[in-house]
């Protein structure tokens, strides 16, 4: 039996440092639509170590922090599986996910998610196959790239494919979401110009603010914002910080919020914060896994956690205090909260 990180109180509250009418303002706009485009809504093991990892995986299944998904806000979030080449083992996943779901007595819809579609190979059957499992929404490719197009880490990216083309326009027939949180530019570019439907960046930030692969730059926030489109910004460990500034923290990802906004407008921007209920940099080092470096700034160490941001419960909590007390007006904080994404999600599903 492995043990599970707790889903509620696992690390000190993240101080928000309201008045009581700026708390009010944040309870009211909690009780509107609140979205999360990319989560992993899941508890982790607990000690997380390789043998725990290893063991959690193997098991092909998660479990829901529903105690923590009842006190977020939240009114959807999209739970995403890992990234995972085995089509079978993400069926299997799916099942289980969305019995956890149908196992809640309160909380908010769960739509499932995929990073890639690496799993289906050239046959574009298995798009099919995913969304009868349930799944809602993809990434086109993962940061390797796959035959339907360029990833974000490779040297060259050759564009969408023409297997890629019919890809996107399947997942349009379908009512899918296609995502390019981890697809290269160019790639990005192409695909949101294909979709008839708007596109997403589930989870990525701003390339502008903090010089990463990872991050996205203008041309290609401005492609997907052109058609609609929405950007989710993560707060996953080390990805969208700011050049210059040591922390990765609250304060860092909505910098990267209110960029977007600044460029493309308000009505294209949401969160994504790609959290767990657990140790996030903890699964990087027991999986072996590694952000992608950073030209010029390999040496940025990851941090533990992003203070404020750490997990689905507490990320929309504390993004709405913020922009509470940054002076944002409530219609505006209500569309990064999730009425953006609620339009999306209307308009593709």
């Amino acid at each position: 039996m492995i043990t599970l990180a707790s889903d509620v109180d696992r690390l000190p509250p993240y101080p928000l440092e309201l008045t009581s009418g700026q708390l009010e303002r944040v309870q009211r706009l909690l009780a509107g639509t609140v979205v999360s485009l990319h989560d992993h809504p899941v508890r982790l093991p607990d000690p997380l170590t390789a043998q725990t990892w290893a063991r959690h995986h193997e098991q092909g299944t998660d479990r829901l922090g529903h105690a923590g998904l009842r006190r977020s806000g939240l009114d959807v979030v999209l739970a995403s599986a890992l990234a995972e080449p085995d089509q079978q083992r993400l069926l299997r996943w799916a099942a289980g996910m969305r019995a956890e779901a149908d196992s809640a007595d309160a909380g908010p819809s769960v739509l499932l998610a995929l990073e890639d579609l690496g799993s289906i190979g050239t046959d574009l059957g298995g798009i099919e196959e995913l969304h009868a499992a349930g799944f809602r929404a993809a990434g086109l490719t993962y940061n390797a790239g796959n035959p339907l197009g360029g990833g974000l880490g490779q040297s060259v990216d050759d564009g969408l494919s023409g297997l890629g083309r019919d890809a996107v326009a399947l997942m349009n027939r379908l009512g899918m979401l296609v995502d390019l949180a981890h697809v290269g530019d160019r790639t990005a570019i192409l695909a949101a110009e294909a979709s008839t439907a708007p596109v997403m960046i589930s989870h990525a930030g701003a390339r502008a603010c903090w010089p990463s692969p990872r991050m996205k730059p203008d041309d290609v926030l401005r492609a997907v914002a052109a058609g609609g489109g929405v950007i989710g910004v993560s707060a996953s460990p080390g990805s969208t910080r700011v050049d210059g500034r040591a922390e990765h923290d609250l304060d860092a990802v909505m910098a990267h919020v209110e960029y977007i906004a600044s460029l493309v407008g308000v009505d294209h921007v949401g969160l994504g914060p790609d959290s767990f209920f657990g140790d996030h940099s903890g699964l990087y080092a027991a999986a072996g896994w590694a952000p992608l470096p950073v030209p010029g700034r390999e040496g940025t160490p990851v941090p533990a956690y992003v203070a404020g941001m750490e997990n689905p419960a507490e990320a929309p909590r504390n993004a709405a205090a913020w922009l509470v007390r940054r002076g944002w007006t409530d219609t505006d904080i209500a569309k990064i909260l999730g009425g953006n994404a609620q339009r999306l999600l209307h308009h593709v599903l």
